[in-house]
């Protein structure tokens, strides 16, 4: 995200959501041919290592990272790494990168980063509502994919569902955020998973296995895999080049908690009380990430902001629109 303009940011963005849900499937297939868990792991192991070196040696931190830290000499370099791979000549052998806005004079540490949200409350804002939709978001995509063996009558069918689902999201998501815009896609979404949730709760069975709930469960997930790009993208653009990272990691670990709750509700919580507590709650919960989504700045329209300060400067003035 950091490396394009803010007209391509949701297209490349909903890519990465597309690659997930391939992703997704190539798994279920594992799972389906190699019926032993170890060996299946050992699979999977493999073919994530490969992209971690990939990315390890085939890529490079961009500008902005370096230009945060105040390392200029790693921003050129960087600047002549993304030269390397287009057509463009940029004449950066005679080219000084200059840091006009100071940004050598400040520390770029966790023990900062926990300062700034102190100083600065917009980015305490912030930081807590993407993490508030981080965690729900995974609480609900999880619950629905380790949930398939009691919502559908087969197991596989229901991962292959579900992956067409994640892979109609992209199709969907990213001309809606591009129509909308962020704030409202995700309102959108978050209110459309809202209402699935209370269609569920009604037990009306339709045959062969399939009920009201296993129908509106796989239209949900599609729902929620569209939250789920959209959080990547909103996370990238409303957090500064100097807590990007930080709102990531943060909002990453809040998401792992959410889905070991997912899976305790969809398959623990229903058998044990009404049908109505579960998808009622989590209907209840989906209106509140769309409640969180709205308090939260439209960043289709702007640049990347560069330090927590900025979040302030871009919080000035702004008013709250449907």
């Amino acid at each position: 995200l950091e490396l394009v303009s803010n007209k391509h940011r949701n297209l490349i963005n909903g890519f990465g959501g597309l690659v997930w849900a391939l992703g997704s499937s190539i798994v279920s297939a594992i799972g389906y041919l190699i019926p032993f868990w170890n060996y299946m792991y050992v699979a999977v192991a493999v073919l994530g290592l490969v992209a971690r070196l990939s990315i390890y040696f085939f890529t490079r931190e961009s500008p902005r990272f370096y230009l945060v830290k105040g390392d200029m000499k790693s921003a050129k370099e960087s600047f002549e790494f993304l030269e390397s791979l287009t057509t463009a000549n940029l004449k950066l052998d005679h080219t000084k990168i200059v840091d006009g806005r100071k940004t050598e004079s400040r520390t770029q540490n966790l023990g900062q980063q926990l300062k700034d949200l102190i100083r600065y409350p917009s980015l305490l804002k912030e930081t807590f509502l993407v993490t508030f939709l981080w965690f729900c978001i995974a609480m609900f995509f999880y619950g629905f994919n380790f949930g398939w063996g009691e919502i559908v009558p087969d197991l596989y069918i229901g991962y292959v569902v579900s992956g067409c689902g994640e892979s109609i999201a992209f199709f969907v998501v990213v001309p809606l955020i591009q129509k909308t815009g962020r704030r409202r896609a995700m309102m959108i979404l978050h209110m459309l998973a809202s209402l699935i949730f209370l269609l569920a709760i009604p037990e009306v069975e339709i045959g062969g296995g399939w009920s009201l709930e296993s129908i509106c469960c796989l239209f949900g997930v599609t729902f929620v895999a569209g939250c789920f790009t959209g959080i990547y993208l909103m996370t990238g653009e409303v957090a500064p080049n100097s807590h990007r990272g930080f709102m990531y990691g943060v909002g990453s670990g809040a998401a792992r908690i959410g889905s070991f709750i997912g899976p305790y509700i969809f398959n623990n919580l229903k058998p044990v009380t009404h049908r109505a507590v579960p998808f009622g709650g989590l209907a209840i919960i989906s209106f509140l990430c769309a409640l969180a989504a709205f308090l939260l700045v439209e960043t289709g329209d702007k640049e990347m902001i560069c330090v927590a300060a900025d979040v302030e400067t871009r919080r000035k003035g702004y008013k709250y629109r449907l």
